[in-house]
């Protein structure tokens, strides 16, 4: 098991920035109004947009600078409470579920890739974030953190605390 320590801080009003061992890997920028919401994500000086698509706007797609789609999202049935994600070439699976607390974890087949879900520390809600030794691509985390956001500002308000550790 390799200590792999990523957090996340904010930086201002739907603005934060994801770090490991103290190096900034990128920003994410969210962006809400009365009809949408999306971000703009800066991930090792790559600039990429993350809007909703399709009729309901429940589906994600993550487009580079040169508007060429990386990653999008899509649901199998409209009553389904799994996600399909495709990404570098492989489709891999969204679920949310409580592990005690809520949860939102990526997996490739039946591995779990990547995890960020709500622990208790000292008495606080945190945010734990686990991922695979395998898992390289910082792009799955600024997607997971972009849906996790509100989760985490629920239930630990403004002050947010994040709590990390990263399991294989």
């Amino acid at each position: 098991m390799e200590i792999n320590l990523k957090n996340w801080k904010k930086l201002g009003e739907g603005n934060y920035a994801l770090y490991k061992e103290n190096s900034k890997l990128g920003s994410l920028s969210i962006q809400t109004n009365l009809f949408e919401r999306k971000a703009t994500l800066d991930i090792d000086n790559q600039s990429y947009n993350l809007k909703h698509t399709g009729f309901w706007k429940n589906n994600i797609e993550i487009t580079d600078a040169r508007g060429n789609v990386v990653l999008k999202t899509h649901t199998p049935k409209w009553y389904a409470n799994t996600t399909i994600i495709e990404f570098e070439g492989k489709q891999l699976q969204l679920l949310i579920r409580n592990n005690p607390l809520a949860e939102y974890a990526i997996l490739e087949g039946d591995k779990e890739i990547l995890a960020y879900g709500l622990d208790v520390k000292e008495g606080k809600a945190v945010t734990r974030i686990q991922t695979a030794i395998h898992n390289k691509s910082y792009l799955l985390d600024f997607y997971l953190w972009y849906l996790f956001v509100p989760v985490a500002q629920e239930n630990m308000g403004e002050d947010l605390t994040f709590l990390l550790l990263a399991t294989a």
